[in-house]
């Protein structure tokens, strides 16, 4: 079989290869042998649409949102489907739905049920919804589950609810640690023995939050303390379960505090040296059950453009450091903040902001912070912030979503398949390097390269940021030409036929991606 070469890069807006107004032409240089990071997944989370989605919804339309979400095909143009995840993160809740009665959590669409009662039996036919979701990723060659939570079950808490009274330590009463993580082992190894590969626990959603203050969704706060004390026991649980599903921590909210000291004194903060330094206060490196890696969060991290890049070349150089290979994981985002890239009223115009300004948050994230895997928060929502926004059929209300509704695709979920689609586990980042000067911050707002490979095909993501076309070559063995995968504010990801590598022509504002066969 002869080998594959993938390419990913902006390209211009039509089918037509003619050249686009006279630019300096800018050469890339890929380099097979200069490795870096090998990819773990590119993932989203089932919180919280899904539970209504997958119990309620008409069957026809839940099994397009699993095709957007899973499934790795083309149509018959050659067209990809979509995002093609390679995990899929499930919210395992904590019982604000059985609880609802103390009105803990007011937003019906973000209550969740809880496979355990207060009695100590188990139901597992509770959360139908996500389970829905769960078989039809596996159904799709997707069998990649993370399990995570916001909060312990309510009548373990020390507020005996899913949210936190206070901001002093974790809402978990001091002696339900070790059946606060029996629940979770006992929750993944169910689904283990059901055929699922649930590898990943993440026990303390956003530790760093404000969850006093709450009252929309289920959470709690932790300190370090707490979080040591909770991989202790999970560690525990999970050698007594002998199943090799593996912890991952600490899911903070904001990456500063991955390094920085914050004046709150209780808040977790410099969680790199602390916890995955060998000689940190609450090193969690010796325990043979955790997943060597760092998660954070993309939320506040990603604007100006200085601040995205200072504060992923910042992540890098202290786990460089720390000797002992920890990876890192972008392991939640959408978008919360506004700014003047992307605040303006509904278009097209915001809608390919929207999906460039997550292609550049997720080029930054693989290549200055050197990270393994990128997961959005929630993957189906109401709002234009998400990869499938949910709208009321014609004549219907917001709460009518919890049972029909009609199905869009935002632009962030075609940029994000322009990586996810093509940059598959184990592919190794490689060396891309430009013929001329540019600094990571002069890169950020305008052209952005990176190459992928799994030692048969190379994957190079281009992405033109900036408002002006640009023409580049990229020299990577032999290749002259490659098929063409197109994005841009009118295209979806489209098979655009094949055009050439060299003086490739980049119109402003576009992603892309372009196969390539090996010579």
């Amino acid at each position: 079989m002869r080998k594959r070469l993938i390419l990913i890069a902006a390209l211009p807006l039509s089918i037509s290869l003619k050249p686009l107004a006279a630019q300096n032409e800018k050469i890339f240089i890929i380099d097979k042998q200069t490795v870096y990071q090998e990819i773990d997944n590119f993932s989203a989370s089932d919180a919280w649409r899904c539970a209504f989605i997958g119990k309620n919804w008409p069957q026809e339309k839940k099994e397009k949102i699993a095709d957007l979400l899973f499934k790795r095909e083309f149509d018959e143009k050659g067209n990809p489907i979509g995002m093609a995840l390679t995990n899929w993160r499930v919210n395992i809740g904590a019982g604000s739905y059985e609880n609802r009665e103390a009105k803990e959590v007011d937003n019906s669409w973000n209550r969740t049920e809880c496979f355990l009662s207060p009695d100590g039996k188990y139901d597992f036919t509770k959360q139908a919804g996500q389970q829905w979701f769960m078989k039809a990723a596996r159904e799709r060659g997707m069998n990649n589950f993370l399990f995570f939570t916001n909060s312990a079950p309510y009548f373990m808490t020390r507020s005996a609810s899913t949210v936190s009274t206070d901001q002093d330590c974790i809402n978990l009463q001091n002696d339900k640690f070790d059946d606060f993580a029996r629940f979770l082992v006992k929750s993944a190894q169910h689904f283990r023995e059901q055929g699922f590969h649930v590898n990943y626990i993440s026990p303390n959603n956003e530790p760093n939050g404000q969850w006093h203050t709450n009252s929309f969704q289920e959470g709690s706060f932790a300190t370090k303390a707490d979080l040591y004390r909770m991989v202790e026991e999970l560690d525990k649980a999970i050698s007594e379960a002998q199943i090799d599903t593996k912890i991952l921590i600490p899911e903070v909210g904001d990456m500063k505090y991955l390094f920085e000291i914050d004046s709150i004194a209780k808040t977790p903060d410099d969680i790199i040296h602390s916890m995955f330094y060998k000689d940190g206060q609450y090193s969690v490196l010796k325990f043979k059950n955790l997943f060597n890696c760092v998660a954070a969060h993309d939320y506040w991290s990603a604007y100006p453009a200085t601040l995205l890049v200072d504060i992923r070349n910042r992540i890098h150089k202290e786990l460089s450091a720390n000797g002992h290979n920890t990876k890192f994981w972008a392991s939640e985002y959408c978008i919360l903040e506004k700014n003047e890239e992307i605040t303006m009223p509904a278009s097209p115009e915001r809608s390919i902001n929207l999906g460039l300004y997550v292609a550049r948050i997720i080029h930054n994230d693989l290549t200055l912070a050197n990270a393994s895997a990128w997961q959005w928060w929630t993957a189906v929502s109401l709002g234009e912030d998400v990869p499938i926004q949910l709208l009321p059929l014609e004549g219907s209300n917001g709460l009518s979503l919890q049972y029909d509704g009609e199905i869009s695709t935002t632009k962030m979920l075609w940029t994000t398949a322009n990586y996810s689609f093509f940059v598959r586990p184990g592919m190794r980042r490689i060396s891309v390097k430009p013929t001329y000067k540019v600094s990571d911050l002069e890169a950020a707002t305008s052209l952005m390269i990176s190459s992928y490979t799994d030692g048969k095909e190379v994957v190079t993501v281009a992405i033109n940021y900036s408002k002006e076309n640009q023409v580049i070559s990229l020299n990577c063995d032999h290749a002259q030409k490659g098929k063409v995968y197109l994005t841009t504010i009118d295209k979806n990801l489209q098979y655009m036929g094949e055009q050439p590598l060299k003086k490739l022509q980049l119109p402003a504002r576009s992603v892309a991606t372009i196969v390539v066969e090996d010579n």
